[in-house]
């Protein structure tokens, strides 16, 4: 018994140490990091209108060249035969 318990335990101590590093640590590093470098980017590139958050600046974009795909209508406009705009 004194074998599978000196066996056990090593694996048992990597598995808690290894889910504390990869579950916990590095994505707080992570959320660190890009915050502190990119903080716009790293919360959404989100647009205001004073204190209200009106959207995304990624979200609905217009894309003109031919080679892409046409996006989706949405209330942020500017895709062709979109009428509707942001209120």
């Amino acid at each position: 018994m004194s074998q599978l318990g000196s066996a056990i335990r090593p694996a048992i101590v990597m598995l808690i140490g290894l889910t504390v590093l990869t579950g916990i640590v590095y994505p707080l590093a992570v959320t660190g990091v890009g915050q502190v470098l990119l903080p716009s980017q790293a919360n959404g590139s989100l647009m205001r209108d004073g204190n209200k958050v009106i959207g995304s600046a990624i979200i609905g974009q217009n894309f003109a060249k031919p080679e892409y795909f046409r996006p989706r209508p949405s209330a942020a406009g500017g895709a062709e035969g979109d009428t509707r705009r942001p209120s």
